[in-house]
This record gives C-alpha cells, structure tokens and sequence, in this order.
C-alpha cells in the first residue's frame, strides 16, 4: 500500500482539513502530547514520518512526561519507527527530555545488549 492509500494518512490529512492547527498544539504550553507522539509510541512508522515531513519541529517537542517521539517509539519496542525518525532527522538522537536524557542514553541503558550494540552502530554510521 502506497502512502497515498494508507487509512492512517487519510485521517491525518482529514484532520488537518478539519482543523488546520490540527499539528499545532497549544502554544501557551511547553509540554503536551502530539500527534506524533501518539503515531511514535504505536508504531505507525508511516503515519509518523508524514506528519515530521509537515512539521519538522513535532520530532523535537517533549509530552508532558518529557519524553520526545524517538524515545516513545524506542521504550515501546518499535525498530522501524525508531530507524524511520532517525533517518529522517538524524539529530532527534541529540534531544535531551527528562533529567537530560537523549535517546541515545536511553538505547545505552536497555536491557538487551544485543540490541543495544546493533542500534548504537546504526546511529553511529
């Protein structure tokens, strides 16, 4: 299925048609949760790479957790959203949240160190 095609693209375009702040948010707020945040922690890699391609800065914006979209789609385990973010912007490794921590601290600290290694080259190469 093409981009195009995809049911979740649709609705995001419907949204935005709906409600053209729809990626906006509230701008009194430093902290709150995005669409992309959402996209992120589900894994819907393609819907997530849309909506940074329409605006860029969502990828560095921190929820009211402090935590920003890569480190949501790392703690939940999924690898293509993670790879798709970093491709598509290689310095969301570099946006510190909560207590500092980058997405590449948070890769260091996993528990599988296999993992952990096979990332850590990917980001790295």
């Amino acid at each position: 299925m093409d981009a195009a095609q995809d049911p979740d693209i649709i609705a995001l375009y419907n949204s935005i048609y709906s409600d053209p702040d729809y990626l906006e948010g509230p701008n009194d707020k430093l902290f709150f949760e995005t669409p992309l945040h959402r996209a992120a922690s589900e894994g819907h890699t393609r819907l997530a790479l849309e909506m940074l391609r329409l605006k860029p800065s969502l990828g560095k914006k921190l929820n009211p957790d402090g935590l920003s979209p890569l480190i949501l789609a790392l703690r939940n385990g999924h690898t293509a959203t993670v790879k798709g973010l970093f491709r598509y912007d290689p310095d969301l490794i570099r946006v510190h949240g909560r207590e500092g921590i980058t997405p590449l601290h948070y890769v260091v600290e996993m528990e599988n160190i296999d993992q952990n290694i096979d990332l850590l080259i990917r980001f790295l190469l």
